[in-house]
């Protein structure tokens, strides 16, 4: 049995093994063997500790223009959260690396702040098959028989926007008194909240994202003032902050003050037994010391109801991807078209509560958007999607496409669709063909998905809107990805598409 050690290097020109975006660095991860791979190679799994940080690399530049030496690029595999990878290293080595790009996102990230934005540091170690999370086992399987080197089990690797983040505070102070920061040396402090509905009698828990970008953190945290004018239809006494604390509460708002580069509030909705009329609850940065507001990223509301009925009819909210909170059509004889817009994203508010009061969030490539439908037996219905501005895939070209299922109410697929499906009645093109114009825009003569259904019994039925590899059951040469409509977050995306889409439903 190999004993295996890991190491890695980054292309940054500092002794820092730092991958800064702004500066394009590589970085190089390196497995070595004290004895050959074995017949069929040997396939080696790395974790973190840090959610999504291995999309902070640029996966889809791998994908396409692999830079290996001993290792089989096409086995490259993330786990569940993208917290990890696994490898296959080929039979007979007694090494082997790869190099890839760091990534270089927008700034703020609206995916998920806590690791795309800013300095993260992820210690990446090497696990056996034993320590594979019970949460990643559908991802990382048939991981090899091998021991760790303790002297080479993980490395740490630093991620920074740009090489300012990675200076260290200072130990000692300035002789001379600071001058005033210049904007562009102020922190940047962002907001972003989800879900977009709050339903008091289920008691949802909204989410508050707060990030940090252009800086460090000061010693003691950092106070960010919010202006929150409906605080008091919120439950304060089961408030929860990840990150930080709530330094003062106030008439109309209250104070945060931040410890971590992304801070995460939890604030229920209180059921005060009065009917919402149309409610919203905003939530705002203040101006205060030692910051500046992004903008664009500012602010967030929440609509506030009584129940799930009282969510108007059209309207989309997540999470969607499984029965109990799919989105009711409510067609009837009377009103027998519906039509919906989602995306099939990440959103902080796309997550479930666990019984431990930890949270399960829906990750773009896991996201599936589900709506229920009441049919008579012999009904038909006809499902188009839209595609709109925003559909990617950052490792395939198919992945603008997605796939349209309809599924009974034991989960069973009945009909399903996903590439090269015709085109609807009033379209010229079927899905994967004349997909967007020149200048990149949506061509409207573009169907991204059509089927039509007939109902063998009265009953209730599911339409699942997803990636086109998780819509059917058919593999297209990988592994089978098709989502169960009972599990959360089990959309199996391992292309990562992710997008806008319109549905409309006859």
């Amino acid at each position: 049995m190999p004993q295996v050690s890991l190491s890695t290097s980054t292309s940054f020109d500092n002794d820092l093994n730092a991958l800064v975006e702004d500066q394009g660095t590589a970085l190089t991860i390196r497995f070595d063997l004290d004895e050959p791979a074995p017949e069929g190679g040997l396939n080696v799994y790395v974790d973190s500790e840090v959610e999504q940080i291995i999309n902070r690399l640029d996966l889809p530049g791998f994908t396409a223009s692999p830079t290996v030496e001993n290792i089989d690029p096409t086995s490259f595999v993330t786990n569940f959260d993208n917290s990890g990878f696994a490898l296959t290293i080929v039979a007979g080595a007694t090494f082997g690396t790869f190099t890839i790009d760091v990534f270089d996102n927008p700034e703020p990230d609206t995916f998920l702040p806590a690791t795309f934005d800013g300095r993260v540091e992820a210690a990446l170690s090497l696990r056996t098959q034993t320590e594979v999370d019970p949460a990643d086992q559908n991802d990382i399987t048939e991981v090899g028989d091998y021991t760790i080197d303790p002297n080479g089990a993980g490395s740490t690797v630093i991620f920074a926007d740009e090489a300012s983040q990675l200076t260290n505070t200072p130990t000692e102070p300035p002789v001379e008194p600071p001058t005033e920061p210049s904007p562009s040396d102020t922190l940047q402090v962002s907001l972003f909240t989800g879900p977009d509905y709050l339903i008091e009698d289920e008691s949802t828990v909204s989410a508050h994202a707060f990030n940090v970008t252009n800086g460090i953190i000061p010693e003691g945290g950092l106070i960010v003032s919010v202006d929150a004018p409906n605080l008091s239809e919120f439950d304060l006494d089961s408030i929860s902050v990840e990150g930080g604390e709530i330094a003062a509460v106030r008439n109309g708002g209250f104070d945060l003050r931040m410890t971590e580069y992304t801070t995460l509030v939890n604030l229920a909705i209180t059921d005060d037994g009065e009917t919402e009329t149309g409610e919203t609850a905003s939530f705002s940065l203040a101006a205060g010391d030692g910051y500046e507001i992004v903008e664009d990223y500012s602010a967030g509301s929440f609509e506030l109801v009584d129940t799930r009925a009282d969510i108007p009819r059209g309207v989309v909210t997540e999470p969607n991807d499984v029965v109990a909170v799919a989105t009711d059509t409510q067609i009837t004889p009377e009103n027998p078209s519906f039509f919906g817009s989602d995306s099939v994203y990440f959103g902080i508010g796309n997550r479930y509560l666990n019984e431990d009061g930890t949270y399960t969030y829906v990750d773009y490539n896991d996201d599936v958007d589900l709506y229920q439908v009441k049919l008579k037996a012999g009904d038909t219905i006809a499902v188009e999607v839209f595609e709109v501005e925003g559909n990617h895939d950052v490792n395939d070209t198919h992945g603008s496409i997605p796939g349209a299922a309809i599924f009974d109410t034991e989960g069973n697929r009945l009909i399903a669709s996903g590439l090269f499906t015709p085109a609807a009645p009033d379209k010229l093109f079927g899905s994967g063909v004349g997909a967007f114009n020149e200048d990149g825009t949506v061509n409207e003569s573009h169907t991204a998905n059509y089927i039509e259904f007939t109902a063998p019994e009265d009953s209730v039925y599911y339409v699942g809107v997803s990636s086109y590899l998780s819509a059917t059951e058919i593999s297209y040469g990988t592994e089978n990805q098709a989502y169960d409509i009972n599990v959360p977050g089990s959309g199996g995306n391992k292309h990562e598409a992710y997008g806008n889409n319109e549905v409309a439903i006859d």
